[in-house]
């Protein structure tokens, strides 16, 4: 028995300490403790810590306790597992709260393909299935039809975007750059095609480098840029979809971790913490955006991109996108300012009294739905005739009625 116990100890204190050392190899995203960690990831380690001490000072008594008590734990230890496998079974069969989005997006950015100027692009000329809908991709990459050369009389509108141009979670029938050519072609009297150049994770800097790249190729006679609130993000250029997904170069506890967040069960339970339950103060400093380095990139690139059409006298709106009046007020103004008289046309008075799960794809994924993609796609008509009406010259509009 003497021997018996002796290993239970030694392999008890073993698993408590490497839990220790693998949950400390992790680094938080906002490491405000040692600059690795986050308050309460530090608080967790402590929990460990005392649980690891526990143990190693635990009485032989308790030991030989949990010795004569081995079948027990061990019948209990597999049906937690079986347990926690049917639950996440019945998650990925229910999926609560849309939480496949995270697998399907991953999926989305994986089909990317590597480009030296882009970073990334669409694969040009395939069709695939993300979730539920079928996006098709035509000669150029970009999720529309084949693009041809313009016909007589054709009003050619370029949307420079993201995810939300691209239309992500909608019919492609359904989404705001397909609406309005219907909405747009009665008001103008005149052909409108309006090409769809949005790509999930694109930012002002991939926008403004698509436009120089290939959208003046396209002739444009009007460019709209759909701003979203996450363009100020920093452009990496060592962008890699796969880096989450390789484990060989992994640490230990990365591998854990990078396994742990592939399931659908924590992926639930992460997003309900995070989102969904009431906002929990944190003690981290709340950097303003003007002090990053991405912001600094979006709005360089916006201006850039004003003076280019400016240049070419292609009229440019930009249609900053929001659900919520008070949500990023600072933001908006440093677009409008650094638009330099381009009209910036604000999203949050267009969904006033809808209710955000009306015209979102689920809670999980905050994407316009088809219905959030109706009130843009109407709203964006009416500013586009508006420019229409004030750049186009009374000669061309009387030759297309």
């Amino acid at each position: 028995m003497g021997g018996h116990l002796r290993y239970v100890k030694v392999a008890v204190y073993v698993v408590a300490w490497a839990g220790v050392l693998l949950a400390a190899t992790y680094q938080s995203h906002t490491g405000v403790v040692f600059g690795r960690y986050s308050w309460s990831y530090i608080a967790l380690l402590g929990v460990l810590v005392t649980v690891a001490l526990t143990l190693s000072l635990a009485s032989s008594a308790w030991y030989l306790r949990l010795y004569q008590a081995r079948v027990g734990l061990a019948v209990s230890g597999i049906s937690l597992l079986l347990t926690l496998a049917a639950l996440e079974m019945g998650i990925r069969l229910i999926d609560p709260l849309g939480i496949s989005y995270y697998e399907t997006i991953g999926n989305y950015m994986r089909d990317q393909l590597l480009d030296k100027q882009l970073v990334f692009k669409h694969k040009s000329s395939w069709e695939t299935r993300y979730g539920d809908v079928r996006v098709t991709f035509n000669e150029r990459g970009l999720r529309d039809r084949p693009i041809l050369p313009k016909v007589s009389g054709e009003y050619r509108i370029l949307a420079l975007g993201d995810s939300v141009t691209f239309g992500w979670g909608v019919d492609q029938d359904k989404i705001f750059p397909v609406r309005l050519e219907s909405l747009l072609e009665p008001r103008l009297r005149r052909p409108v095609r309006v090409i769809n150049s949005g790509v999930g994770g694109y930012n002002t800097v991939q926008e403004l480098t698509y436009f120089k790249q290939e959208g003046i190729t396209l002739q444009p006679d009007l460019v709209i840029l759909t701003y979203v609130q996450n363009d100020i993000e920093e452009l990496n250029p060592a962008w890699n979809p796969w880096a989450s997904s390789s484990l060989p170069e992994k640490s230990v506890g990365e591998m854990v971790s990078s396994i742990v967040k592939k399931l659908w069960l924590y992926r639930l339970a992460y997003h309900t913490y995070a989102y969904v339950l009431p906002k929990r103060q944190t003690e981290r400093a709340v950097v303003a955006p003007q002090e990053g380095a991405g912001w600094r990139q979006s709005m360089a690139a916006l201006q850039e991109l004003v003076a280019l059409c400016k240049a070419r006298e292609i009229p440019l709106i930009v249609f900053f996108e929001r659900m919520r009046p008070n949500d990023n007020n600072l933001l908006l103004k440093d677009v409008v300012r650094h638009a330099n008289g381009v009209p910036v046309e604000d999203m949050a008075p267009w969904f006033e009294g809808f209710d955000e799960s009306s015209v979102e794809n689920s809670k999980v994924d905050r994407h316009h739905n088809a219905e959030g993609h109706r009130v843009m796609a109407e709203h964006m008509a009416n500013g586009i005739a508006n420019v229409y009406a004030q750049t186009v010259s009374p000669t061309t509009v009387a030759s297309h009625k």
